[in-house]
């Protein structure tokens, strides 16, 4: 397989819209017009259901899963299995099939670390799961997760080019969460 045809796969999985097909099958409804509109894990939650929510979580995250398990099964290393990851999360974000609409990409990305990264994944998912009990809140649990994981990465020696791919990762998805959400957290805020 080629360094193309990996990115081509790639941006194609990545661009399966999980949310839109499992909200469809829920309630016949696009979830562009439903909640704050992203078509994303966190709008399935608050506008249709934890199990819902939880089908589209695993299809994201496998996506970026896929991804690097692509390049892994092509022999390709790991600049190649980096670039796929970030391939697919793009495809989530400027989904083709859904006229380059998507979600902010963050299962995805998670998805792909958890497959660059997995030590360094699985400690910071405790983590955030952990502050979250506590806290009660999504978006300081998720980003006390996520800020562990480049020093994680590092403390568990992880190679130069995948410490470069998480923060490749981490980049992109931030972006397009800054370009849907702003600085204000109120269009990510569950509805009361």
């Amino acid at each position: 397989m080629t360094l193309a045809v990996l990115l081509i796969a790639a941006y194609l999985l990545g661009s399966i819209p999980t949310s839109y097909i499992v909200v469809y099958r829920f309630t016949g409804r696009d979830i562009r017009t439903i909640g704050n509109g992203n078509p994303g894990t966190m709008n399935v939650l608050d506008a249709v259901g934890l199990r819902a929510a939880s089908i589209v979580g695993v299809g994201d995250i496998s996506k970026g899963m896929a991804a690097v398990g692509l390049a892994h099964l092509a022999g390709l290393g790991d600049m190649e299995a980096v670039a796929a990851a970030v391939v697919a999360v793009i495809g989530h974000d400027y989904s083709v099939f859904l006229r380059l609409n998507g979600g902010n990409g963050l299962a995805t990305a998670v998805g792909g670390i958890y497959a660059l990264l997995p030590a360094a994944g699985l400690i910071a998912t405790g983590t955030a799961a952990v502050a979250f009990v506590l806290l009660r809140s999504r978006r300081i649990s998720g980003l006390i997760g996520l800020s562990m994981l480049p020093p994680l990465a590092y403390w568990l020696n992880a190679p130069d080019m995948k410490l470069i791919g998480l923060l490749l990762l981490l980049t992109v998805s931030g972006l397009k969460i800054i370009r849907f959400e702003g600085f204000s957290p109120s269009r990510s805020r569950p509805p009361r």
